[in-house]
């Protein structure tokens, strides 16, 4: 048996191989852009680019079980449906079996724009030939909202459109621990798994890890707060409005208990994940 991850430079991927070692002797293999760039002993980094998709169909070759790693959420949705897509197809050419696809959470009742490709992500996988799972996981949920806790700290108050919204961020090194466990079990052959913290926290909670007070402001408010004080495009701050939005829907806020399951122990609490990638967050 031999299991592979693509994207195994970034974050998500190289933590996911990591998990992946600690539970099995089997084969690990990381598709990355620069194999010359190891970074794990023991894990066989092969050549594989979403890009240049011959070069995944030629190291997924030997490969019975890959996770397709699709967790790059800011890309534009166009291009990264079009990239996903191709190694969806180059792992079906390949020969592989099994193809875990990392989705986007609650995607039903997800609204923003940018996310909506997702749905055709999931139906390309569905259709693509080889046995299948989906794990519906957002593994920068957790910086989305620490942003908020470090411009809080920064500017003295945590402004934000969200009044009476609620999330439930998982821990990246758990996310990271479920996939794993994913890609091991058979349990979860045909399955669609809602990945995500252990319990719902506020912007209340959050202004108290920041340790300041919380004002709840409209969407119209907080573009033209964030454009002022941070200089970020126009763009970008509506669609972080886009996802404010739906943190203010029953979107993400209802936790789940497969995480946990799938890890054999207790998820790492929200405000716990929250912490850790403020400590993390750059500046």
């Amino acid at each position: 048996m031999t299991y592979a991850v693509t994207g195994g430079h970034g974050e998500f991927g190289a933590a996911v191989v990591a998990q992946l070692q600690s539970l099995t002797d089997e084969t690990v293999v990381a598709t990355v852009r620069d194999p010359a760039k190891t970074a794990a002993a023991g894990v066989d980094y092969r050549p594989g680019d979403f890009d240049d998709p011959a070069t995944l169909r030629a190291s997924l070759a030997d490969v019975d079980t890959v996770l397709v790693n699709a967790t790059f959420f800011g890309a534009d949705p166009s291009r990264r449906r079009t990239r996903v897509r191709a190694a969806i197809d180059a792992a079906t050419a390949a020969g592989v079996r099994r193809i875990v696809l990392t989705s986007w959470p609650d995607l039903e009742r997800s609204t923003m724009p940018t996310v909506q490709d997702y749905r055709e992500l999931e139906a390309d996988v569905k259709a693509a030939g080889p046995t299948w799972t989906i794990l519906r996981m957002a593994v920068g949920l957790a910086d989305a909202v620490a942003r908020d806790v470090v411009w809080g700290r920064q500017k003295g108050e945590l402004v934000a459109p969200a009044k009476g919204a609620s999330i439930t961020p998982a821990a990246t090194v758990d996310l990271a621990a479920g996939a794993a466990a994913a890609l091991v079990s058979r349990s979860l052959d045909g399955a669609v798994v809602e990945l995500t913290g252990p319990d719902a926290i506020g912007w209340d909670e959050l202004a108290a890890i920041a340790g300041v007070p919380f004002r709840a402001v409209s969407d119209d408010e907080f573009v033209a707060w964030v454009m002022e004080n941070f200089g970020l495009p126009e763009a970008v701050a509506q669609q972080l409005a886009a996802l404010y939005a739906d943190f203010r829907s029953p979107w993400a806020g209802t936790p789940t208990s497969t995480l946990a399951e799938l890890l054999g122990r207790p998820a790492t609490s929200g405000v716990a994940a929250v912490r850790d990638r403020v400590d993390r967050f750059p500046g």
